[in-house]
């Protein structure tokens, strides 16, 4: 069982893997599933077992994609306001989440270039995860869903800044600068703006 399991992992992966590659090089739209099982190296039968049609397989990439992406962006309430003089957890978050970008860079290239429904999915998806985190503070004196999109939108426009320059920064770098002008200055309003 856990042979087949490892096997459909694979035969997956070298079919998203082929996607993305595939999207690269030219429109979605453009792309057959021959040409995603010749790049797989796997059986056109075979990309039927798994799925029904190419928008399938993209779903399935961007769900994944999506829970791993809200996973790095979204801080539990004790790490967002760890204490700002020491390396906080929510910049080593960063550093991860940029490492993680930089592992995946044609993926995130593909998601951050695709139409813009598909990047509002990703936002709003991170949107309502850091709401839930934070729905049980008190109500700051800006509303918590402004400063979820704030945070999450800020965030998006420096990974997709980075990916456009060819990541020149190393991922620590931006994590550290993500810190620095989003991190810290939304941790410290809401702060100040509790402490009233």
């Amino acid at each position: 069982m856990e042979q087949v399991d490892r096997r459909v992992r694979r035969t997956k992966k070298s079919l998203e893997d082929a996607l993305i590659a595939l999207t690269l090089e030219k429109d979605y739209d453009e792309i057959t599933i021959q040409e995603i099982t010749d790049r797989a190296d796997i059986g056109y039968r075979t990309f039927f077992r798994h799925y029904s049609d190419k928008d399938e397989l993209l779903k399935d990439v961007l769900s994944t994609t999506m829970v791993e992406l809200r996973e790095l962006m979204v801080p539990p309430q004790s790490d967002f306001f760890a204490d700002p003089n020491i390396k906080s957890t929510y910049l080593v978050s960063g550093e991860i989440l940029f490492r993680h970008v930089h592992e995946r860079s044609d993926l995130y290239r593909v998601l951050l270039r695709s139409e813009n429904t598909l990047v509002e999915s990703v936002m709003a998806f991170a949107i309502r995860g850091f709401e839930e985190n934070f729905e049980s503070l008190s109500e700051p004196d800006i509303p918590i869903e402004i400063i979820a999109n704030h945070m999450v939108s800020g965030t998006i426009a420096l990974v997709r800044w980075w990916l456009d320059t060819e990541m020149s920064y190393p991922p620590e770098v931006m994590g550290e600068y993500m810190d620095r002008l989003i991190v810290k200055p939304t941790r410290d309003m809401i702060l100040h703006s509790l402490a009233k």
